[in-house]
């Protein structure tokens, strides 16, 4: 079982990038996003449709069904109803065939619902999957911009946005495309520097594919699975503390107390104001007397953050 903020329990860090993972930090900051925090989704295909949908002879399902359950995701997602249109999303995808392109439209309406809720990683997993679908939508790849830069999917980030403008037919957001883009590429320089002047895109992209592998891991108790992730990690690039307070835990979790700690005292070295190590070092003599514990509690930086998120509508011609 996971937890979100569990003082008593020890506790993953998501966020790998940030050298401190707070929000309000974060909020802080006029170079990541100046004034406030915002998400902003795209949600097409609403309730007011002018043509229909090309996708419909396609289907191998009851068309009239399942485009009357997308139109409702639609109004759902418009009235703020994201909870429901997410039930609605999953259970059209249980019939609808995996390339059919009105899957695509559902996983990306269910993308949305899921930032809205904060539900990050599930927005990041809806997108990636429609783009396997539709690969050349602009704004899908706008979409999962925003979802990896909330998931600390941060080299990613930029290059959605880079695709998303390569793409350039959502004129309705060129102007926060560009700003997102500023800010992208800022993230990125930031981190590259901090790895070396040899480290590449295309690196931290797989760095913190690694770190997301590792956080997984954990969520399922595949601690050793997890650990190597968080070495393969720390292997191309040692400069965060996150990495080493994760593996931390992953040793920990297998009873291997003294690499355990030696992981946690790393973490502190790098940053020595790095809470979450200090706390999880404090408690590792009780666990080596009692063994480990039972409930592992999920810091993520972003989930239930003060976050203001809002959805831009376009209307297809």
């Amino acid at each position: 079982m996971v937890w979100l903020e569990q003082k008593s329990e020890p506790h993953m860090e998501k966020c790998t990038t940030i050298a401190s993972p707070c929000p309000e930090v974060y909020n802080k900051c006029p170079v990541v996003l100046p004034h406030r925090l915002e998400t902003e989704a795209i949600s097409k295909n609403m309730a007011k449709k002018s043509k229909q949908p090309t996708h419909k002879k396609n289907l191998t399902t009851n068309p009239s069904q399942a485009d009357k359950l997308f139109d409702l995701m639609g109004q759902q997602i418009f009235q703020g109803n994201y909870t429901g249109a997410i039930a609605n999303g999953e259970r059209l995808l249980r019939y609808l065939p995996q390339h059919a392109p009105l899957r695509a439209d559902v996983l990306g309406q269910l993308g949305v619902a899921h930032a809205m809720l904060q539900n990050y990683e599930e927005s990041y997993q809806a997108f990636t999957e429609a783009l396997e679908i539709t690969p050349n939508d602009a704004e899908l790849w706008y979409n999962r911009g925003m979802a990896s830069a909330f998931t600390s999917r941060f080299g990613r980030s930029l290059r959605d946005y880079e695709r998303a403008k390569e793409l350039h037919s959502v004129t309705a957001l060129t102007g926060e495309l560009e700003k997102r883009l500023k800010v992208a590429r800022k993230i990125v320089k930031g981190s590259l520097k901090m790895r070396g002047p040899n480290f590449t895109l295309d690196q931290l992209i797989e760095q913190e594919d690694l770190f997301q592998r590792g956080l997984e891991r954990m969520e399922t108790g595949k601690w050793d699975e997890a650990g190597q992730a968080f070495q393969a990690t720390i292997a191309m690039g040692d400069c965060l503390p996150q990495p080493w307070g994760n593996l931390g835990i992953s040793l920990m979790m297998q009873q291997r107390y003294d690499e355990a700690e030696a992981a946690f005292r790393r973490a502190l070295v790098i940053d020595p104001k790095y809470a979450l190590a200090k706390q999880n070092l404090a408690m590792l003599p009780e666990t080596r007397r009692t063994g480990p514990p039972k409930i592992i509690g999920l810091n993520d930086p972003f989930k239930n953050s003060e976050i203001k998120q809002s959805i831009t509508f376009l209307l297809e011609g």
